[in-house]
């Protein structure tokens, strides 16, 4: 008898693929083009592909083989990881304060996060599972993006950054690092001079410090609500065209020396739970401005015709009794969060939108074409269903 391989046990300690494994006796249906498929019928998923480590290994487009060693190799550095940060504890207990000791030990597990993402045999690029990678889509030649407008989006697909805007930073948590659910990962692939930084890696921490300190470029980073701290401006998507010059709009800001002929502007958006964006958030100089787009997005999600209803979900129930402050389209993440599904009272927050989303709400908002934000939307819509498709969640699709 053959000994149990590590790729079996892996994927059996593993509670997210143990969950999966769980609903295979299950039959929900799945809706697409071809009619009603059933879940034993699907070979793709989670579920079927780890009764097989011959099949999970060939959709990894690698041998059984390789796939144990991929895994041994993540355990070890987990292990080692563990090893330095208590032998760096010990050794430097008496010697550091432990502030000290906490910054370096953060320090460390950042660069664990960034060389190893969450968990193997996750693209590093589009952070999804590699059988559903999504990054060839936005290479595709039939994609989503009219095909008059493609010299605009230029031959990589990524679309051009609207006037004004002279970078994108995707400003990341280290726990947010390699998350398969995470959709601001997509941004850089689909624009222009747009980048993830993780907040705690010392070389992106050094390019996020350039940023704020240039005296060429005006910082603004996406955030709800004007806060409590004065020394904060806060302000909002017809303001930011004024001074970027984008807009002869009637909203302006009272002048302001530091900021008042800034033609340029870097665009800074969070990814992380609540609360560690929050901490990102109010870590920033006083200097990064605020953008409050709670009237932009709530406009963006419940009209279908705005900006082309490329924010509007057509699947969902538009008969449905939506609060006045609720958005009649739910966020495009909204199957795989635990919270709010099917509470109307909650998608009427800019909080429960994704980062993706808000980010594109925003350049839109500044010009940029809506067939680019459009194919990236179709993207991450794609990213979700492919998500759901591979952990052997249909339902999921169809909760509102």
């Amino acid at each position: 008898m053959k000994s149990k391989s590590c790729l079996s046990t892996f994927h059996v300690e593993d509670p997210a693929r143990s969950a999966a494994l769980s609903c295979t006796s299950r039959t929900y249906s799945k809706k697409s083009g071809k009619g009603t498929l059933k879940l034993e019928d699907v070979s793709s998923t989670l579920s079927r592909l780890t009764m097989s480590p011959e099949r999970y290994a060939a959709s990894l487009n690698m041998t059984t083989q390789q796939v144990d060693e991929a895994i041994e190799a993540r355990k070890a550095a987990s292990t080692a990881l563990d090893q330095r940060l208590t032998t760096f504890e010990e050794e430097n207990g008496s010697i550091l304060s432990a502030e000290e000791i906490g910054r370096m030990k953060h320090r460390m597990i950042c660069r664990h996060r960034y060389d190893h993402m969450r968990k193997p045999f996750v693209c590093r690029k589009c952070w999804t599972d590699i059988p559903i990678c999504v990054c060839p889509l936005f290479d595709a030649k039939e994609s989503t993006i009219n095909q008059s407008t493609a010299d605009d989006i230029g031959k990589e697909h990524k679309a051009t950054l609207p006037k004004g805007v002279e970078r994108v930073v995707v400003w990341t948590h280290h726990d947010e690092w390699g998350r398969t659910a995470n959709t601001g990962s997509l941004l850089p692939l689909g624009l222009e001079r747009t980048e993830l930084l993780m907040k705690g890696l010392d070389e992106h921490d050094a390019i996020m410090n350039e940023i704020i300190d240039s005296e060429d470029v005006l910082p603004v980073v996406l955030w709800p609500g004007k806060g409590t701290d004065e020394d904060i401006r806060t302000i909002s998507l017809p303001e930011l065209r004024g001074l970027l010059g984008s807009d002869a709009a009637s909203h302006t800001l009272e002048p302001n020396n530091d900021v008042e002929n800034t033609q340029r502007c870097v665009l800074i958006t969070i990814e992380g739970t609540w609360n560690n964006a929050r901490k990102m958030a109010n870590k920033l100089p006083s200097k990064v401005l605020r953008l409050d787009l709670g009237d932009e997005i709530a406009a963006s999600f419940s009209s279908p015709t705005k900006y082309q209803g490329i924010f509007f979900d057509p699947n969902y129930d538009t008969n449905a009794s939506p609060t006045s402050t609720s958005f009649v389209s739910p966020s495009l993440l909204a199957p795989l969060r635990r919270q709010g599904r099917g509470n109307t009272h909650n998608r009427g927050k800019m909080e429960n939108v994704s980062t993706l989303e808000a980010t594109l709400v925003a350049l839109v908002g500044m010009g940029l074409r809506t067939e680019g934000a459009g194919h990236i939307l179709w993207i991450a819509r794609t990213k979700v269903d492919r998500i759901l498709d591979y952990s052997g969640k249909y339902h999921a699709k169809n909760w509102y």
